[in-house]
């Protein structure tokens, strides 16, 4: 119990201090897995955000993948803004990694940023992960913290909190719910 504490602490530690994050959920992958997922948040300023991720195990260490996010705003006609993630994630030890990667934003004058951060996983009981995850770059601080919980083999339930805030902009933060799928 007292490794959990302390992973927790760091958690918790890491995204008060940093106030950053990153959208997919972390995965536990052996070299030559690979996992995609959908996530929904319903955030703050009656924003939603709909994730799509696909990533795979290249390493015990290096997982690699792609992850696709929209946000769209309900005060808005258009199809909302879109980013898109290039990153890789390197293992330190079982629960710890490091990431790294490069953000493309659709919108304002933004376009390629890279980002790093960190990420945290324990097991929090049978079938039941706890994560949190944390990234920055000069424009966007992000963090999330949430679980995912095996349904079977291969699916499982992510539910999480994210918070996302660009510079000069809102704070868009909330609660959401996602699916996982692992071949």
């Amino acid at each position: 119990m007292k490794t959990k504490a302390k992973v927790l602490t760091l958690i918790t530690g890491s995204m008060l201090a940093t106030s950053v994050g990153f959208a997919a959920p972390l995965n536990d992958l052996a070299p030559g897995e690979a996992t995609m997922g959908y996530s929904y948040y319903g955030m703050s300023h009656d924003t939603d955000n709909k994730s799509f991720y696909i990533e795979g195990a290249i390493s015990d260490k290096l997982t690699i993948g792609f992850e696709h996010s929209n946000y769209s705003f309900s005060d808005y006609d258009d199809d909302g803004v879109n980013t898109n993630d290039v990153y890789a994630q390197y293992k330190l030890d079982p629960n710890v990694r490091l990431i790294l990667g490069n953000r493309n934003y659709d919108y304002g004058n933004q376009s390629n940023k890279m980002f790093y951060g960190v990420g945290i996983t324990t097991n929090l009981a049978p079938r039941l992960n706890g994560y949190a995850s944390v990234i920055t770059n000069n424009y966007t601080t992000e963090w999330q913290a949430g679980a995912n919980y095996q349904l079977n083999q291969n699916l499982s339930l992510n539910v999480a909190y994210k918070n996302n805030k660009d510079d000069g902009d809102y704070t868009y933060d909330g609660l959401g719910v996602g699916l996982n799928y692992k071949f």
